[in-house]
């Protein structure tokens, strides 16, 4: 019972969530604070019935997260947003006592939502790039010329991995595998470099909102490329009030909470899923 109530709770928060992320690119501090609250609250009417562990594996989940939640924003890989979602589930998820291999489920949800995000990260880039093609593909023939070099070298360790392939299978599967790596690897940067920038005006400037360029603040004192935090929003604001920057160039990322919700139901459905995704790949 405790896992259905605690499931049904972390679906309609990722729900709702993956609504707001995909219409306004921002997921809510009430909804993430509350799946958070609502996880502690639940597992602690349980444990007063069942135990206290019950309450310490929610809490020992919520550390586990939140200390990986803080070191991807410190990276700048992820936003606010998707940092506290994580933590959430975490809480949800939790670690159980006493320790066996349940006690992993954690760690499986974070590989499913590494494989769910990018899988769901390259088709969003792939849509993107197909609505903005003008763009995309002049582009996409510049930064293989720029990236003359690797594309030589990655054919150069191709073609002796084809002539060994008539004698070992595998081969193939590595000629293959470096191909696909080099060029999906110079894809992605031709999106992010060409059809992720967007000009919008400083007051409309949120926390998360990556910065694109570099820009003088002060004497001395200049915001690089980053995430955007409240301090540097004001000091934009500040300028903009002056009329020296009224508008910043700002890189939008992907959406990403949609694939927190792909990760939690194949997490979820992991038992049907995982024994067919392995028999896919094997």
């Amino acid at each position: 019972m405790l896992a259905l109530i605690l499931s049904v709770l972390a679906l309609s928060a990722l729900a709702v969530a993956s609504y707001t992320d995909l219409r306004t690119r921002e997921v809510p501090d009430w909804l993430s604070y509350g799946l958070i609250l609502g996880a502690v609250g639940i597992r602690s009417i349980f444990s007063v019935a069942f135990g206290w562990q019950i309450l310490l594996s929610g809490i020992l989940g919520f550390a586990a997260m939140f200390l990986l939640a803080f070191l991807f924003y410190r990276l700048h890989q992820w936003g606010g947003g998707d940092s506290k979602l994580l933590i959430g589930l975490g809480t949800v998820i939790g670690i159980p006592l006493p320790f066996s291999m349940q006690s992993f489920s954690l760690l499986l949800f974070f590989l499913a939502l590494l494989f769910a995000g990018a899988l769901y990260g390259l088709c969003w880039l792939s849509v993107l790039a197909i609505k903005k093609r003008k763009i995309f593909l002049p582009a996409f023939r510049q930064q293989l010329h720029a990236y003359k070099n690797w594309h030589l070298f990655s054919w150069a360790a191709v073609l002796p991995l084809l002539f060994v392939g008539v004698y070992l299978s595998l081969a193939w599967t590595l000629a293959l595998f470096v191909l696909i790596f080099f060029y999906l690897m110079t894809f992605v940067a031709t999106i992010e470099q060409r059809c992720c920038l967007k000009q919008i005006p400083v007051e409309k400037l949120t926390p998360g909102d990556w910065l694109a360029e570099t820009i003088t603040v002060k004497r001395g004192e200049v915001l690089s490329t980053k995430t955007l935090e409240r301090e540097d929003i004001w000091a934009l604001r500040h300028l903009a009030a002056k009329g020296k920057q009224t508008s910043v160039c700002i890189r939008e990322g992907i959406p990403f909470v949609p694939a927190f919700l792909l990760a939690y139901l194949s997490f979820l459905f992991r038992d049907m899923l995982f024994p067919l995704l392995f028999r896919f790949i094997f």
